[in-house]
């Protein structure tokens, strides 16, 4: 950094001493070509490991431990795809964290049915998410499509009985008691609007109460 010398006509600091940018030097950062990002290379896949695996009706990538792979699926969790994937590890004699890739498509048809079958493999009936249904009365695990067209029937079911949930979902506004005057709000603006007066004419006034 270069010290500020004083003036001795003026008394003053003089300003620091900084090079002067031509119009040629702009010109040639504005023309100089974009710099290249660098491009991340995609690691090759062992020989015996498949790209993209189905799983319940979900792509998930052949290089994803089994265990993190049910997590992708719609309707499992965290802690129920730890507990299928350990109850399939033993089932199928593999690791737990073995690539979702290097699994036979008949083995991924048994995590399947584990998932969709968890008291007859050994979960304990808290971890389902659609106990006691409503038109058969049994407990049951809903993943994938069964669960989007669950919620859907529990939804017209709600609007068709004229409840109170029903009927906020009919108007589209927030279903479990939160408030809604300030968020949640749709529709254009609803301001004050003042009539427009004819050009040279006075507003009437109102006769004054004899």
């Amino acid at each position: 950094m270069a010290y500020k010398e004083k003036d001795e006509k003026t008394g003053g600091h003089a300003s620091e001493t900084s090079p002067k940018v031509t119009h040629k030097d702009k010109d040639k950062k504005e023309n100089a070509a974009p710099e290249k990002k660098s491009e991340v290379k995609e690691k090759a896949l062992p020989d015996d490991v498949r790209g993209i695996i189905r799983v319940a009706g979900k792509d998930v990538k052949g290089d994803v431990p089994m265990r993190k792979a049910l997590y992708h699926v719609k309707g499992v969790g965290k802690r129920y795809a730890d507990v299928c994937s350990e109850i399939a590890a033993k089932k199928l004699n593999v690791d737990e964290n073995i690539l979702v890739g290097k699994l036979s498509d008949v083995q991924l048809d048994e995590i399947e049915s584990i998932m969709s079958n968890p008291l007859e493999n050994g979960l304990p009936l808290y971890m389902l998410n659609k106990r006691r249904e409503f038109t058969t009365g049994k407990d049951r695990h809903l993943i994938s499509n069964d669960l989007d067209y669950s919620v859907k029937q529990d939804i017209d079911k709600e609007m068709k009985s004229r409840s109170w949930k029903g009927i906020s979902h009919m108007y589209r506004k927030k279903v479990r008691g939160q408030r809604t005057r300030t968020s949640g709000r749709s529709g254009g603006s609803v301001g004050v609007v003042k009539k427009k007066l004819a050009p040279g004419k006075a507003p009437d006034k109102k006769e004054d109460k004899k």
